[in-house]
């Protein structure tokens, strides 16, 4: 897939195990340092990582609910493909959660916290464009969905949206050259989040589709045309 980085090597730390090895092992995918078919031996994943069996497992089956490995009888636990089209098959099913999440947020009653995302918003784009800006705008991302979906009000749907989170985390850790959307990504919440303000549901929904569809995009030529940018470890 992509040139292949050494990440594996180094023992993990003690705390946040479980979220520390499917980091790795959902990196060591991206990167193609385990290909689609490689078998996920726990015992072996185990050993390089310097871990119980069990924070393996718990990552496994995590990587499993996410669609980025499979389970076979007599084969356990194998790579699954990843590619452009999966890619984009992951950002379709997350769309049409956040799509709804948008939709539902119009109903809440209380949109305090949209509206204070919304002038931190706006105060970010007149802001300096320096390093601290780029730290704001990926707080600021993450706390805007966040809010949407709180706003929705559905448990369900809040739980799904949670089961990507940590895949999307990845993807936006791999994303090389994530400066040059950041404007694009502001000015797209913003249409989201002024729809919702107006309790628009068919506003929010466009808006909201609309950026999702640009995410993948930006994701697929950012991690799958520009490359994936060199690291040595990477953990959230």
């Amino acid at each position: 897939m992509i040139a292949t980085t050494s990440l594996s090597t180094h023992p993990l730390p003690v705390s946040s195990l479980r979220l520390d090895i499917f980091s790795q092992i959902l990196l060591s995918i991206f990167t193609g340092e385990y290909p689609a078919g490689t078998r996920l031996k726990v015992q072996h994943l185990a050993k390089q990582y310097g871990v119980s069996s069990t924070p393996v497992r718990e990552a496994i089956v995590e990587l499993t609910g996410i669609g980025v490995v499979e389970l076979f009888p007599n084969r356990g636990a194998v790579v699954a493909p990843l590619g452009i089209p999966e890619i984009r098959e992951m950002y379709h099913v997350r769309r049409i959660l956040e799509v709804e999440s948008a939709r539902c947020a119009c109903e809440c009653s209380d949109l305090q916290e949209i509206q204070q995302l919304l002038e931190e918003t706006r105060a970010l784009q007149q802001a300096n464009r320096d390093d601290q800006w780029t730290v704001l705008c990926s707080d600021i991302d993450k706390r805007t969905h966040t809010a949407i979906v709180n706003a929705a009000g559905i448990k369900r749907l809040k739980a799904e949206l949670n089961r990507y989170d940590r895949l999307m985390h990845m993807v936006r850790v791999l994303l090389k050259d994530s400066e040059l959307y950041l404007d694009q990504i502001l000015e797209e919440h913003l249409q989201v989040l002024e729809a919702i303000l107006r309790r628009d549901q068919e506003g929010a929904d466009s808006a909201m589709a609309r950026h999702l569809k640009s995410t993948c995009e930006r994701a697929v030529e950012g991690i799958f045309v520009r490359g994936i940018p060199e690291t040595e470890n990477i953990h959230s």
